[in-house]
């Protein structure tokens, strides 16, 4: 029973442990890239909107690309799609950290490396999730999917905290150029780990690769039901991480180092729900996980909307944090445990669509805010998560079924 409790098992196995340490190093320069991107366009703009804007830009090549990503991890080698999407990801940080090192930086420029960064991820998110099972045996994957997302969540703790201090100390510049080193690690990495060969590629166009995708998830019910809810969440709420430099200047009004200290506290708290996962997942049914954490994470951003106390909004983000990182990783447990390998890098990829979501989610949540306020905004958001969770996803009798048994493969 122990390789199915123990979430540090997977560790034991040297390229999974050699993969996943530059994983870290990789998302860290991400977080701190979106964190210092949001930072710097409120500080040229003043305008939510604006703001907004560069997360759309960020959105939109990650969301209509990441599909045919998922596609592309199924038929080709993933280790050079994640070596060439990183390489891209490190020269758009790069270009946005010389632009403001020189002065002349404009929002196109935080356009365009938001732009560059969604594309990166488009094909990152889908070739890392069809690569990394492939480091360690089948049996390892439960141990595994709790670390690949602790790897995220813990990333969420300390990054936005090395990006308020580098902005604070020695600018925007200076946190920019250090996400490019981060990202770097993991294409030298890639060299040193040797994966097990893959099963046996899809044949026939990529249209046909997607569509055979698509009539296999909606013939899991489980998958349907589980995929659908992130998503929606994703689209609804996810975006208040973005919400955080109006919530941080206008109504809270903290500087970027007081910013960067609520962000954090999305990761302690998931990086606590990805410590505790292993416990939990051996007390709850997979169904209470979700609907419970979905629930209490929406709550949290209802009561973060409505806060005018510092520390009462750090105490909701670490609850949302938490709850997220137990749904999150709940979720993808499901759904690497029980996927069929060669359908893999496809059903992973459409649930990666989370990540870009959450771009847009920014965008709207952002775009709202300019309207109507950022506490409406974010409140009915999560408020509509929440309606959907009670009145559709707790009778669902596919998630009540799910047996956590991988298939041999």
């Amino acid at each position: 029973m122990e390789e199915k409790t123990n979430p540090l098992l997977a560790l034991g196995v040297r390229d999974f442990r050699r993969y996943w340490l530059a994983l870290v190093a990789q998302v860290v320069g991400q977080q701190m890239f979106a964190f210092t991107l949001g930072w710097l366009a409120f500080e040229i703009t003043g305008s939510q909107a604006q703001l907004g804007f560069i997360f759309l830009c960020g959105f939109v090549p990650q969301f209509t690309l990441t599909l045919l990503g998922g596609v592309l991890a199924d038929r080709f080698d993933a280790r050079k799609l994640i070596g060439a999407a990183q390489v891209n990801a490190a020269i758009a940080m790069i270009m946005v950290g010389v632009a403001a090192l020189l002065g002349v930086a404009q929002l196109w420029h935080l356009a365009l490396g938001a732009f560059l960064w969604g594309l990166s991820g488009a094909i990152d998110e889908p070739a890392r999730a069809s690569f990394f099972p492939r480091l360690l045996p089948r049996p390892l994957l439960r141990s595994a999917v709790p670390l690949i997302s602790m790897a995220f969540g813990g990333s969420r703790v300390i990054a936005p905290s090395i990006a308020g201090f580098l902005i604070a100390s020695a600018g925007a510049p200076s946190a920019f150029l250090a996400c490019a080193a981060a990202v770097s690690t993991m294409t030298a990495v890639l060299f040193l780990v040797r994966p097990a060969p893959g099963a046996a590629r899809p044949h026939g166009s990529l249209l046909h690769n997607f569509t055979e995708s698509l009539r296999y998830i909606r013939g899991n019910e489980a998958f349907a039901r589980v995929i659908g809810v992130a998503l929606l969440n994703a689209t609804l709420a996810m975006g208040f991480i973005h919400m955080l430099p109006v919530f941080a200047k206008d109504v809270l009004q903290v500087d970027a180092r007081g910013l960067g200290i609520l962000a954090s506290a999305a990761g302690v708290g998931s990086l606590a729900g990805f410590l505790s996962y292993a416990w939990l997942q051996a007390h709850a049914s997979p169904r209470s996980i979700i609907v419970d954490s979905l629930s209490i994470y929406n709550l949290a951003l209802i009561g973060l909307a409505f806060s005018d106390w510092y520390w009462l909004s750090f105490c909701a983000i670490l609850v949302a944090g938490l709850c997220h990182g137990y749904f999150v990783t709940c979720a993808q447990v499901i759904l690497q445990t029980l996927v069929e390998d060669n359908y893999r890098g496809r059903v992973m990829s459409v649930f990666a669509l989370v990540w870009s979501l959450m771009f847009f989610s920014g965008f709207l949540l952002n775009t709202a805010g300019e309207w109507v306020g950022p506490r409406l905004a974010l409140a009915g958001g999560a408020a509509m998560v929440l309606a959907y969770v009670w009145l559709s996803l707790v009778r669902a009798q596919a998630l009540k079924k799910i047996v956590l048994a991988p298939k041999p493969g």
